[in-house]
């Protein structure tokens, strides 16, 4: 395969774009559009004596987003930082663990940092707007796309849209828990065709590098939903996240046929080492032609994630399952799972344990051999389908005692799978 720079196959949107754009998809958007993800570790120094700002690290993620704008590309940031902040604003010394302290913290803090954004951006003559999201604005879909519409409209205006989590008023059940999840969410929502996670190390590795010598860095994941490394170490303390949340955005991402890359938030400037490397493609490409061997010259500086490939691409209803809490599960057997791989139902018959209290239209966990392989959203309420798992569609009537009943558990058009099809091929035994 030809080596190309393929973030750069659309030409750069005119300045002057209209507001027509702000309901485009990646088909139709003619600039590259990329999430870039900085969190509290990246933004502040900590010691004894309390926090601080690194501005150096801040002026130079500004500097970079400067420079991705001025070739061509959409950046929306989701940034972290409002808590540690308000620790600096209010004279703080230690991170709050009270939740309403936390809150009101928060609050102080978030005018503070948009301030620094505000001036730093100023200075390159770049404007940003300020969104504050939580969770409760993924459940509606008329909702979402009402915040989706106010994003493309900013990005149409060529402002900087600046998102993190309403850490000042969010209850515990509405919170996504890390700006990590929040960034990958955005990603699939906005159909990007990039995710780059800032951390406080150079690449993914097999074990904290830090206690472990034997420790290897991994450059690429071919699988991420596949993929198995300890992060069971502490991270900066300063933040929510960690490299555990960062894989699971990264797989999010993945799912959805979006790249992620992991880079080291002190050198923001490595999103370019991506960009140029050619081991990225565009989401209307398909990403099974990503593979080692297609890599540019020029290796990425991080970990890059690759997409999986959707046959036939993801659509809205599917992007906006992949948004949805989704505490119980529903295991399937082998039968049901190479079904589902197959863009198939989900069938009573097929279903071996429900596991968790769910209402009907809710989006729950599809699980084989103890593994999530995708969500859906089921057409019975947990105690229901616990009568008629395992049993034909023929029968389900008669089982609920009901005049007429959905003869799947899942409408094929309602399951978005977390595991690639090919893994199913790949787990078939020789015959």
């Amino acid at each position: 395969m030809a080596k190309t720079d393929n973030f750069q196959t659309r030409q750069p949107a005119s300045p002057t774009a209209t507001s027509s754009t702000a309901s485009m998809g990646t088909s139709q958007r003619e600039s590259p559009l990329l999430i870039l993800k900085v969190g509290t570790s990246s933004l502040m120094l900590s010691d004894e004596t309390g926090f601080r700002v690194n501005l150096a690290n801040l002026a130079r993620l500004v500097d970079t987003i400067g420079s991705l704008r001025r070739d061509g590309y959409q950046v929306v940031l989701v940034s972290s930082g409002a808590v540690g902040m308000g620790c600096i604003k209010l004279g703080m010394t230690k991170r709050p663990t009270d939740v309403r302290t936390k809150q009101a913290v928060a609050a102080a803090g978030q005018s503070h940092l948009l301030r620094l954004y505000e001036d730093l951006f100023g200075a390159l003559k770049l404007q940003v707007a300020q969104l504050l999201i939580n969770q409760s604005d993924f459940l509606d879909k008329d909702h979402w796309q009402s915040v989706k519409s106010t994003i493309h409209e900013c990005l149409a205006l060529g402002v900087v849209p600046i998102i993190n989590e309403n850490d000042s008023t969010n209850t515990a059940e509405m919170r996504f828990g890390d700006n990590d999840n929040l960034a990958a969410l955005t990603a699939v929502q906005l159909e990007a065709d990039a995710l780059f996670l800032c951390t406080d190390v150079d690449f993914l590795y097999t074990a904290n590098p830090r206690s472990d010598p034997n420790a290897q860095p991994l450059r690429m994941v071919e699988k991420p939903w596949a993929l198995e490394v300890d992060t069971s170490a502490e991270g900066s303390g300063m933040g929510t996240g960690g490299m555990t949340t960062k894989i699971l955005a990264a797989r999010t991402a993945s799912t959805a046929g979006i790249p992620c890359g992991l880079i080291n938030g002190q050198h923001t400037d490595r999103v370019f080492s991506f960009l140029k490397s050619g081991m990225t493609k565009s989401q209307e490409e398909d990403s099974a032609d990503v593979s080692p061997n297609s890599m540019g010259a020029e290796e990425p500086y991080g970990t890059l994630f690759l997409p999986m490939n959707q046959d036939g691409g993801i659509c809205h209803t599917r992007r906006w399952i992949l948004s949805l809490p989704a505490s119980a599960s529903v295991s399937v057997n082998e039968a049901c799972a190479r079904q589902l791989a197959g863009r198939g139902s989900l069938l009573p018959q097929g279903i071996e344990k429900v596991q968790g209290s769910f209402e009907k239209n809710d989006c729950v966990k599809l699980m084989h051999n103890g593994t999530e392989i995708g969500r859906g959203l089921v057409n019975f309420d947990s105690e229901d389908l616990q009568k008629i798992k395992g049993k034909s569609s023929n029968s389900l009537k008669k089982v609920l005692g009901l005049d007429t009943a959905p003869l799947e558990a899942c409408d094929e058009g309602n399951v978005v799978m977390t595991v690639a099809p090919q893994a199913f091929e790949e787990a078939s035994p020789a015959n």
